[in-house]
C-alpha cells in the first residue's frame, strides 16, 4: 500500500563560538543551495522555517528505510560542511530556552511567513521559535487516507509523541500554544471531506494537526516527533508510523 516515505527535519543554527542560536538562515541557506547544486542534488531539499534561527532539510521520496537513511546522511554532510565554513553549527534540541536565542527574527525569504510573524502575538511567536521537529511522510493511496486519519485519535498520537519526546512534553505544549490545536485531526467520512477540510482551513499549510494529509505530496504527514541528531532514531520514527499504517 505504501509506495514511498520521506523525512523533513528542523534544526537550530548556532554560532560555533558562543553556542547561541542565531538568525542566520539568510546567510546559510543560499550557500547550502550552492553546495547541493555542486553535487547535483536538488536545492529544494533545503529550506527555511518561520524563525530565522532554524534550517530544514528534506529527503526525496525513498522506497526503503535504507535509502532514507542514506539520504539523511548526505543532507547532514552538505549542511555541516557549509556551516563550518561560516562559523556556524547546529543544535538538535527539540526545545530551547529563550535566553539561548540571540535575536528573535522571521526568515527573510517568505512573505507569507513574514505576514504570519507580525500577525500573531509575541507569545505565539516565541512558541513557534523554540521548538524543532522531525516530520515523517508516507505516500498513501487516496482509498486509505480516511482510514489512517481516523485511526489517529488522541491515544495513537500520544503514543507516537512519546516515542520522539526529549522534553517531557514541553515541546508539544509549546506547539499547541502556537497552533491553537490539540493536534488531533477531525473524523472524516470520505476523502472528499478531507479535501474540503483543507480548503476551509485555507490550504494545507494552514492545517496544523499533528497528523494531516498533504495534497501537494499525496502523503500522510506525522508531525509529532522532536528533532534529533540521531539518524537511527529518525528511522525508528518512520518504523512507528509504518506500523500505524500497517494496523489500518
Amino acid at each position: 500500500m505504501i509506495t514511498t516515505l520521506g523525512i523533513e527535519r528542523e534544526r537550530f543554527i548556532i554560532n560555533s563560538i558562543s553556542n547561541k542560536i542565531v538568525p542566520a538562515i539568510g546567510i546559510l541557506l543560499p550557500k547550502v543551495h550552492e553546495e547541493a547544486k555542486r553535487i547535483s542534488l536538488s536545492e529544494e531539499l533545503f529550506t527555511y522555517e518561520l524563525f530565522a534561527g532554524q534550517i530544514e532539510d528534506k529527503t526525496l521520496p525513498c522506497n526503503s528505510l535504507l535509502s532514507l537513511k542514506d539520504a539523511l546522511i548526505t543532507n547532514d554532510q552538505i549542511m555541516r560542511k557549509v556551516a563550518s565554513k561560516h562559523g556556524l553549527g547546529f543544535d538538535f534540541s527539540e526545545l530551547v530556552e529563550e535566553n539561548r536565542i540571540s535575536s528573535l527574527e522571521v526568515n527573510p525569504f517568505s512573505k507569507r511567513h513574514q505576514n504570519l510573524w507580525y500577525s500573531i502575538s509575541p507569545e505565539r511567536r516565541l512558541a513557534a521559535s523554540v521548538v524543532a521537529a522531525v516530520h515523517v511522510h508516507l505516500a498513501i493511496p487516496e482509498s486509505h487516507v480516511v482510514k489512517i486519519l481516523n485511526i489517529c485519535r488522541r491515544k495513537v498520537i500520544g503514543k507516537l509523541t512519546k516515542i520522539g519526546d526529549h522534553s517531557d512534553g514541553k515541546r508539544i505544549n509549546a506547539y499547541t500554544i502556537m497552533a491553537k490545536t490539540d493536534g488531533v485531526p477531525p473524523l472524516f467520512s470520505n476523502f472528499k471531506e478531507v479535501l474540503e477540510y483543507i480548503n476551509v482551513k485555507g490550504g494545507e499549510k494552514n492545517v496544523w494537526d499533528l497528523v494531516r494529509f498533504k495534497p501537494s505530496t499525496r502523503t500522510i504527514e506525522f508531525r509529532m516527533f522532536g528533532t534529533t541528531e540521531s539518524i537511527e532514531e529518525i528511522i525508528e520514527y518512520a518504523k512507528a508510523c509504518l506500523e500505524i499504517v500497517k494496523f489500518s
